[in-house]
């Protein structure tokens, strides 16, 4: 092998083609001229395959090349001369890279171990399957390759590569991926988790309806979890409505095909995948279409003023027809002063109000009239009346009915604790034989304890007994309430006026303290006559910094640091520290 300052012109050996390589013992490697190799479009490496051609080829330039490439001999109908390279496929660019720069030329005698189509591919795989830095949508094709020729089954890859044959078939699915996923993959940008949950589907339209709205999700996207969620949401399966209504026998009899989940359990949560959803949807539409006819008479019989049945869009109940043209929905939501749907109906019939009924696949697979309805809109109020609205409660009838309702509750505890004191037997009973002691609290004068409680049962009537008293009670909490919150505002007042007062004396110091002490947080004026967390010293990094005593101040107010203390140098700062650590 030439260095890098040699070019070499040696003439190499014609190469064996097709026919000959079949008779190659298994150990035979032909010397090729490395212009008649070419990268073979089932090179089992696609991902990166520039990466640091260039270091390559300057090891080659200096050491020679120290492995063999893998091949097979061209179509030679199309180019006799032609050798494809499925395995060193960097290699050879790092061989076509040394021409480039003048190194090596064409004529270079190129050690190929040449092979038939199939075997070498085979090799190749074998080759970087052993290496395993193989990017994995690399991999999904490769065997995908093998299984092209339609000579090898699973099982023989399986056994080949030492696999189980539901790895090879997962790879085999994985390789079946649309473009864009497995694109995605070889770019580092899904999981292998994730390409496995979008192969969930061999559907390619469902996987990147999926795949597209997953890439919205920016960080956040292309979870497993998730791309299973959106595939399962989007696929049909044999606990469908649909296929309920269809049956089993009708959808293979039509050539259905069901769809193996080679990444979970066979048989789903809501049963197996079809391969074949549009021939349930034909077998529905038509079935559905027949059995109207039925249930629109059906209707009619039960009430005469019905005039016709529509499906509901995608034949399944939950979604709604356009309401026809002068119609509305009979649609009573939450008023609880409407009756149920079936009283509306007989109450639109006996009055003549035209109807038209809506029918749909429910879940069970039976074509089922739906409880709502369509009636003109004119006769709207003569099926469910508008709302009336009640007048609006004050702000005073507001106050009074929630001074009422507390009032009766401080009636219903003085009840409760005249059963308690007066011993009133079967009024009282323990909330449970046995209470949970997991978390106890401290009570002055007794200390822990753990509470334990007693229900007592109060009538009505004992309540509205207690009333009056509870009256003059709950006045009375309400003032001790109120007492608290006006000795709670006065405290904090006073507080901030002192930390004010506090401020602005430091403020008036002069000269200015040289450290200022602010909650936990301790203040060093520099020379620069800034302030920083930190004393100064060469190599400081403080945190905080403020340009005057002013801003520091400032910041204190908006944070609510309380002025601890003020010193107005640092030998008075370190004494005050040494008394503390005292």
């Amino acid at each position: 092998m030439p260095t890098a300052t040699k070019r070499v012109s040696k003439k190499a050996a014609p190469v064996a083609l097709e026919s000959e390589a079949a008779a190659m013992p298994g150990s035979g490697i032909q010397m090729i001229p490395l212009g008649r190799l070419v990268r073979a479009p089932e090179n089992v490496r696609k991902t990166d395959k520039a990466v640091d051609v260039e270091g390559l080829a300057d090891d080659i330039a200096a050491k020679g090349l120290l492995q063999n490439l893998i091949g097979y001999a061209g179509d030679t109908s199309i180019d006799k001369s032609a050798v494809y390279i499925v395995g060193g496929g960097r290699r050879l660019q790092a061989l076509e890279l040394l021409v480039k720069r003048k190194v090596v030329d064409d004529s270079l005698p190129v050690p190929v171990l040449l092979r038939g189509q199939a075997e070498a591919i085979d090799l190749s795989l074998s080759e970087n399957l052993g290496k395993r830095d193989m990017n994995p949508a690399d991999e999904f094709l490769a065997f995908d390759a093998l299984m092209k020729p339609g000579v090898l089954s699973p099982a023989d890859l399986a056994k080949r590569f030492g696999f189980t044959e539901r790895y090879v078939k997962q790879r085999l699915r994985l390789a079946d991926l649309a473009p864009d996923i497995l694109d995605a993959l070889r770019q580092g940008k899904l999981t292998i988790d994730a390409a496995m949950a979008y192969a969930g589907s061999q559907d390619h339209k469902i996987q990147l309806k999926v795949f597209a709205s997953e890439c919205k999700k920016g960080a956040h996207a292309h979870h497993a979890l998730n791309i299973r969620f959106g595939i399962s949401g989007a696929q049909m399966t044999t606990g469908s409505a649909l296929f309920k209504f269809v049956g089993a026998a009708d959808y293979e009899k039509k050539g259905g095909r069901y769809e193996d989940d080679l990444f979970s359990d066979a048989m789903g949560y809501d049963g197996r995948k079809l391969r074949d959803p549009e021939i349930v949807m034909g077998i529905a539409s038509d079935r559905a279409h027949f059995q109207l006819v039925g249930k629109l008479a059906d209707a009619k019989q039960a009430h005469p003023s019905t005039s016709d049945v529509l499906l509901c869009p995608g034949l399944v109940l939950g979604k709604f027809p356009k309401s026809p043209k002068g119609y509305e929905l009979v649609e009573k939501g939450y008023r609880h002063d409407v009756p149920d749907y079936p009283v509306l109906r007989d109450r639109a019939s006996a009055a003549g109000i035209d109807i038209i009924g809506v029918c749909g696949i429910d879940h069970g697979g039976r074509l089922t009239l739906d409880a709502r309805f369509f009636v003109p809109g004119a006769r709207m109020a003569d099926v469910i009346p508008p709302p009336t609205s009640a007048p609006r409660e004050t702000a005073e009838q507001l106050e009074a009915k929630r001074r009422a309702s507390a009032i009766r509750s401080v009636a219903a505890w003085l009840a409760a604790k005249k059963i308690r004191d007066d011993k009133v037997e079967g009024r009282q009973f323990w909330e449970t034989m046995r209470p949970d002691l997991w978390r106890s609290s401290e009570v002055e004068g007794i200390g822990e304890c753990y509470s334990v409680g007693v229900d007592v049962l109060v009538t009505p009537e004992e309540i509205d007994a207690q009333l009056e008293a509870a009256e003059i009670e709950y006045d009375r909490q309400e003032a001790a309430k109120a007492a608290e919150r006006e000795a709670r505002e006065k405290a904090a007042a006073e507080a901030a006026a002192a930390a004010t007062a506090e401020r602005q004396a430091l403020l008036s110091l002069d000269p200015a303290p040289a450290v200022v002490q602010l909650g936990v947080l301790v203040l060093f004026q520099w020379q620069d006559g800034c302030w920083y967390d930190e004393r100064e010293y060469d190599g400081a990094d403080p945190v905080y910094s403020f340009d005057d005593l002013a801003e520091v101040v400032e910041w204190a107010e908006v944070e609510g640091a309380l002025v601890k203390g003020s010193w107005v140098s640092l030998e008075a700062y370190d004494l005050a520290q040494l008394d503390e650590a005292a």
